[in-house]
């Protein structure tokens, strides 16, 4: 039986290409049409947009780079504490595409799990589509919103835990302006519809001229801020005299966890995380990576126990 990681984010990429290395036979799963998590890199006009963030903290050597052939991938933004905030030249996708080129297993796109349980010398685990897989081990690299489900027969006090995970969904908008139309930073409103405001000119994602003003806005049904549209309509109100020459707006649902930042919430995975069976996993930024290292360093961890587990 082969090992499943189900979640085809920065964890479970991660996970797949260590068990690649090891020579562990996998197979991932991930419900999107695309791998990456809220990773996604949109180019036009000049311009490189993220769907996530895109300015990373960065406190170490990330030897994983140069592992996955993109060594020189970074820019450096400036210090930041006792680092510094980089950012990926050419888009963060810039590491999915080099994780995804590394792996040779089976990928399942557009498929969901449904619930997982233990059987004998493994674990059964049931797709949406009503498909039963056997695994000699799992790891489970998918929010824990899904997570909540697939646990809720082998574990149902994690299930729990996790059902009532929250989260602060904000559509990520992304507008190109001519430098001479808007102020650097843009101003940044009262109120708690924007989580961000930014304003940047880095060479490498912004043509000579212009200015990429990046916001994080909310969904807030009492102002009306809903879709994709009309929190670029709001970005766009901030500065009514100029003329996007480029907009674009992403949104994930779990893209910033607050749970996770809870002071009990490392007491509560640590219990949880002792209650896993043998053999199954949980890693990704919604339980212990905060982050981008960490979502690499914790998924390549998770494939060595698995391995460890199951051999």
């Amino acid at each position: 039986m082969s090992v499943l990681i189900v979640g085809g984010g920065l964890s479970g990429l991660s996970a797949a290409w260590e068990l690649e290395r090891l020579g562990v036979d996998y197979r991932l799963i991930e419900v999107k049409p695309r791998l990456g998590g809220n990773i996604h890199t949109h180019r036009e006009r000049g311009f490189v947009m993220d769907g996530g963030a895109f300015l990373l903290e960065k406190y170490s050597d990330w030897q994983f780079l140069a592992a996955l052939g993109i060594p020189d991938a970074l820019e450096k933004a400036g210090r930041y504490r006792d680092g510094e905030l980089v950012y990926f030249r050419e888009g963060t996708q810039t590491l999915v595409d080099a994780l995804t080129a590394k792996l040779h297993g089976t990928v399942m796109l557009r498929m969901a799990v449904s619930s997982i349980g233990a059987i004998q010398g493994g674990y059964g685990v049931c797709l949406e589509n009503g498909v039963l897989l056997e695994a000699a081990g799992v790891i489970i690299a998918a929010p824990a919103r899904y997570a909540e489900r697939m646990l809720r027969t082998l574990l149902p006090d994690a299930a729990q835990y996790f059902a009532d995970y929250q989260y602060d969904p904000v559509v990520r908008v992304s507008l190109g302006y001519r430098r001479e139309d808007v102020p650097v930073p843009p101003e940044r409103p009262d109120g708690g519809l924007f989580r961000f405001v930014e304003g940047y000119t880095f060479p490498s994602r912004v043509p000579d001229g212009y200015v990429l003003v990046r916001a994080g806005v909310r969904l807030d049904r009492d102002a009306q801020v809903n879709t994709s549209e009309a929190a670029l309509a709001r970005v766009r109100a901030l500065l009514p005299d100029a003329i996007p020459v480029v907009e674009w707006a992403a949104y994930w649902a779990e893209d910033h966890p607050l749970t996770r930042g809870l002071p009990e919430h490392q007491a509560m995975m640590a219990e949880i995380e002792g209650a896993l069976p043998s053999g199954l996993v949980l890693v990704g930024s919604d339980y212990r990576a905060k982050r981008l290292n960490d979502q690499i360093e914790q998924g390549q961890a998770a494939a060595r126990a698995v391995q460890e587990a199951t051999s």
